[in-house]
C-alpha cells in the first residue's frame, strides 16, 4: 500500500482543498487522516490512483511525501499495537509511521512504514493484508 503525506501550513479548508483537487480528477480517496500540529497541517492519504494523485497534488502546489506502507492485520485488543511495534524494534527495523486504518469486529488493520521494507515485509508476512506495497 502506498501512502501519500502532505505537510504544509495549516489553514481553514486545507482538507477540503486537497480532497477537492483529487475528487475533481476522479481520484478516489480510500483512507484519509488529517491533523493539526501547532500551525502545521498533516494529511495522510491512500488513493486508488497513486501516481496520478502525486501529479495532481504537485500541480496544485503541495509537495506530497510518498511512502510504501505495509497493511498488517492485528487483533483488536489492548497491547496489540505495542506488540507489533516491539516486533519491529526487536528486528532492528526503523518505523517511520504507524497508524490505525480500520477496525473490523475483533481485528484491525495497521498501516506501517518501516525500513528496510523487504525485511519488514518478511517479519509480518503472515499478517499482511492484500494490496500492500509490492504485492
Amino acid at each position: 500500500m502506498e501512502q501519500i503525506t502532505i505537510v504544509t501550513k495549516d489553514y481553514n479548508g486545507l482538507t477540503a482543498d486537497i480532497t477537492s483537487a483529487l475528487g475533481s480528477n476522479d481520484i478516489n480517496i480510500e483512507s484519509l487522516d488529517a491533523k493539526k500540529i501547532d500551525d502545521v497541517g498533516v494529511v495522510m492519504l491512500r488513493v486508488d490512483q497513486y501516481d496520478r494523485a502525486q501529479h495532481v497534488l504537485n500541480d496544485a502546489g503541495w509537495n506530497p511525501i510518498t511512502e510504501d506502507a505495509l497493511l498488517v492485520r492485528v487483533k483488536d485488543e489492548p497491547g496489540a499495537i505495542a506488540h507489533l511495534a516491539k516486533r519491529f524494534q526487536d528486528a532492528d527495523l526503523h518505523v517511520s509511521s504507524m497508524r490505525i486504518v480500520q477496525h473490523h469486529g475483533d481485528w484491525g488493520a495497521i498501516s506501517v512504514c518501516a525500513e528496510p521494507l523487504e525485511k519488514a515485509r518478511t517479519l509480518v508476512k503472515d499478517e499482511l493484508l492484500a494490496g500492500c506495497a509490492g504485492d
